[in-house]
């Protein structure tokens, strides 16, 4: 028998389905959203395919646990799920240079919806593109 002061024991067949249900939640608006391969194309469509790309790197912020336990939201306004897309590229100081030097070629700050991909530049929309265009 438990002592008056002491917490009761945690349900874990209820602690397990708040998990699944986050789960399929945080997966269904994954799923939800193009692939970094169509948010990639869309923008070079509109701002050109840089040379040399050593390293392509969408982030969309999106919510997660810390492994503290803490939640952090979603990055979202209104329908976008807000972003960044960072283009890394090589560059040789000097044509008889053995290494390139990885440079930050193209950083945008991006929302993307399922159908639209929306750049902003200094805190303002700078365009809205159509993705697959």
């Amino acid at each position: 028998m438990n002592p008056p002061d002491a917490l009761p024991k945690p349900n874990a067949k209820l602690a397990n389905k708040l998990k699944q249900k986050s789960k399929e939640k945080a997966n269904k608006s994954q799923s939800d959203l193009p692939s970094d391969r169509e948010i990639l194309n869309t923008l070079y469509s509109h701002y050109g395919t840089p040379k040399n790309i050593i390293k392509e790197k969408v982030s969309l912020y999106q919510q997660y646990t810390t492994p503290a336990g803490m939640s952090m939201g979603d990055w979202t306004m209104g329908e976008y799920q807000i972003g960044r897309v960072t283009i890394f590229t090589g560059a040789k100081q000097h044509p008889d240079d053995l290494f390139e030097r990885t440079k930050i070629d193209h950083s945008w700050f991006v929302g993307v919806s399922q159908t639209h991909v929306k750049v902003f530049a200094d805190g303002d929309v700078d365009t809205i593109l159509e993705i697959g265009e």
